[in-house]
């Protein structure tokens, strides 16, 4: 026990005023470390006090700090000292050593200082630092310099012993998504796991991992990718600030190696930051990164991450890799994504709708406003969603009709192999090809006497492309020996109700879903009423209900020309959809049928009870279904793909310029 040169004293008007600190690292350490560092300060503050002292003539004040490293300088334990210091609510702090306080050297020595001015007396017990001997300077430098290289070897040792582990195959590091850690120790009754570690697929989260490289592989953007693992509750990463998934989560699970059975240690380190004494995340040297082949954690062939990580490169605006206040995009915001966005474009100059207004807003081309596209013309937001989406789910439904064309047809593909035979003779023709290039290129490399640089640079390349065939065709193999059951007619049925549910639920799964049966973008088309000036917004778009199928009976878009070709089957998987995006007025709507209706002889009071319309619009109705069929249209709608010169609506400004000459002069 440290033994005072200076007594202490207690004021005679007021009480001692003691503050008594404690402090450890981290949880790793023991829970009653903060207990054992006060106690042995109350101890001493016991013995070195004057006898006879009461508790009236003494405030000890306890702060504790659990959890926290003493080289950060802003910490809520340590802020309660200063300010106990800078308003003199204090007179004496006692702390087992001086690294309770700091283990910062500069901010140690500024708190000393402070509290030195103030008149605070700042004692540590295992340093045998005491602010009211003279020496207490080269003391507190000293222990400072003392504990600042019991830190650095600290961290050595952790380096490693993190080596060790990686040299055993254990785990280190964080938890990555998709996978679960096993103990070599199992928990007992009395005693909790222990390490090392090993990490093992999980099976639940495998299928999801395998899914989302195959979803970006096949061209869908992250966001929705993202979008999709909300709607599914994907569980995130449980240091993750946020529940939902956004796209650079995604990108972030296509970039690790590790689902291709390739472990990497110390891609980032951290270092500290010497003002403030947190820890800062960068890249580390790619010399430096180690890496170990791990194929028990594999979960996506060789074939497919590349693939995925291709699309992620070529999506890239800037090929060069920037990283923090480098980025072009730092410190930008993103837009949030909604049911159409990034899919509704103009059918006219292919720019994007934008949405206009937060609450009854509409959908308008963002290359009109700018006076590049002619196509003015704008819908209610709330209108087209509720359209577009109806649409979708009548022709889903449409497909209850066809269950037994649509089994057998899955039947026939699944019995004669289907599309996986045609790509394994695919696969098969570029294996031969890539082996003949490979065995060129190596004997020329052996036989070249000058610069082979380049070819060897080109051999490797296609080594490269040679591994990711046979790792395609090998998963390939094992996918079509897979003898999944194809779905019956009752959990067909089933199916289309819960995508029927999916679609009319929240905005986010109906986006998930209406992406993955879009074969293309929907289109924002003007239309010209026959006869008349008026111009009306339409959706043209194009679905694949095969992807509204379940199992093995979504391969049936993929053999029949889903990609891209007609429908073989003549099921009518494929189908193109025009949507109205405003409200036909009744004389539109009821035009032909009325016109009909008269050939037949009907008077003009039974067609408007028939109808629900008056005898009055029965007229109209009947002239407009007239001039409908002389003309040989079947509606009354005509697309247009040229701006007219007398359409109001798409030339507004001219119309509103003839209104007012003086505006025009002007």
């Amino acid at each position: 026990m440290m033994h005072l040169r200076q007594p202490l004293v207690i004021p005679a008007s007021r009480p001692l005023r003691v503050i008594v600190h404690a402090r450890f690292s981290t949880d790793e350490q023991r829970q009653t470390s903060l207990d054992d560092q006060i106690a042995v300060c109350r101890q001493f503050l016991d013995q070195s006090l004057p006898k006879g002292w009461s508790s009236t003539q003494v405030e000890i004040r306890d702060i504790r700090e659990p959890e926290i490293s003493g080289e950060i300088a802003d910490r809520p334990g340590i802020n309660e000292v200063w300010t106990a210091i800078e308003s003199k609510r204090v007179d004496l702090i006692v702390a087992e050593e001086s690294s309770r306080l700091y283990r910062h050297p500069t901010k140690a020595g500024e708190l000393f200082e402070a509290a030195v001015d103030a008149g605070v007396r700042i004692i540590c017990l295992s340093d045998y630092i005491d602010t009211a001997d003279e020496d207490w300077p080269d003391r507190l430098h000293f222990a400072q310099s003392h504990h600042s290289r019991a830190n650095f070897y600290t961290r050595r040792r952790i380096s490693r012993a993190h080596d060790g582990l990686w040299a055993r195959g254990a785990a280190v590091g964080n938890t990555v998504i998709g996978y679960k850690r096993r103990p070599s120790v199992p928990a007992t009754e009395t005693e909790p796991a222990k390490g090392p570690f090993y990490d093992e697929i999980d099976p639940e989260k495998a299928p999801i991992i395998r899914e989302v490289f195959e979803r970006i592989a096949n061209g869908e953007p992250a966001w929705a990718v993202a979008d999709w693992l909300t709607s599914i509750d994907f569980p995130k990463a449980k240091w993750a600030r946020r529940n939902e998934w956004v796209d650079y989560n995604v990108n972030a699970i296509i970039r690790r190696p590790i689902y291709r059975g390739e472990e990497r240690f110390r891609e980032k380190v951290s270092k500290r930051q010497l003002r403030t004494g947190k820890s800062k995340i960068e890249w580390n040297d790619p010399d430096k990164v180690q890496t170990r082949k791990s194929e028990h954690l594999r979960m996506v062939p060789d074939w497919l991450w590349y693939k995925a990580n291709e699309v992620v490169d070529g999506r890239r605006v800037f090929k060069e890799s920037y990283r923090g206040e480098l980025h072009p995009l730092h410190g930008t915001s993103r837009d949030r994504h909604k049911l159409l966005s990034k899919v509704f474009v103009c059918g006219i100059c292919g720019g994007p709708m934008h949405s206009h207004g937060r609450h009854n807003g509409s959908y308008r081309c963002a290359n009109a406003s700018r006076g590049k596209c002619w196509n003015r013309l704008y819908c209610d937001r709330d209108r087209t969603h509720l359209a577009i989406v109806k649409a979708v789910v009548d022709a889903v439904l449409s497909l209850e009709g066809m269950q037994d064309a649509i089994l057998a047809r899955a039947r026939e593909l699944h019995e004669s192999g289907g599309k996986h035979e045609a790509e394994l003779r695919r696969l098969e023709v570029r294996e031969r090809k890539l082996r003949s290039q490979i065995e060129h290129l190596g004997h020329a490399v052996e036989h070249s006497g000058g610069e082979i640089t380049s070819l060897v640079k080109r051999l490797a390349d296609r080594e490269r492309d040679l591994a990711v065939v046979l790792s395609k065709r090998d998963d390939l193999v094992a996918n079509s020996r897979k003898d999944a059951p194809l779905p019956s007619g009752p959990e067909l049925l089933a199916h289309l109700e819960k995508v029927k549910a999916g679609l009319l639920a929240d905005e986010k799964r109906a986006a998930v879903m209406l992406r993955q049966m879009l074969a293309g973008s929907i289109r924002f088309m003007p239309y010209r009423r026959l006869c008349s000036t008026r111009v009306v917004p339409r959706a043209e778009f194009e679905i694949r209900l095969s992807a509204a199928l379940p199992g093995k009976a979504a391969d049936i878009g993929d053999a029949d020309g889903g990609n891209g070709g007609g429908d073989a089957a003549g099921l009518g998987l494929r189908r193109s959809l025009c949507v109205d995006l405003f409200e036909q007025p009744l004389l539109v709507r009821h035009a032909v049928k009325a016109f009909h209706m008269r050939e037949e002889g009907i008077t003009y009071v039974e067609i408007g009870k028939a109808l629900g319309i008056s005898k009055f619009r029965v007229e109209g109705c009947i002239r407009l279904g007239k001039m409908i069929v002389e003309q040989g249209e079947v509606e009354p709608y005509k697309r247009l793909t040229e701006k007219p010169a007398d359409a109001p609506r798409l030339n507004r400004r001219r119309a509103r310029d003839q209104r007012n000459p003086r505006r025009r002069a002007s």
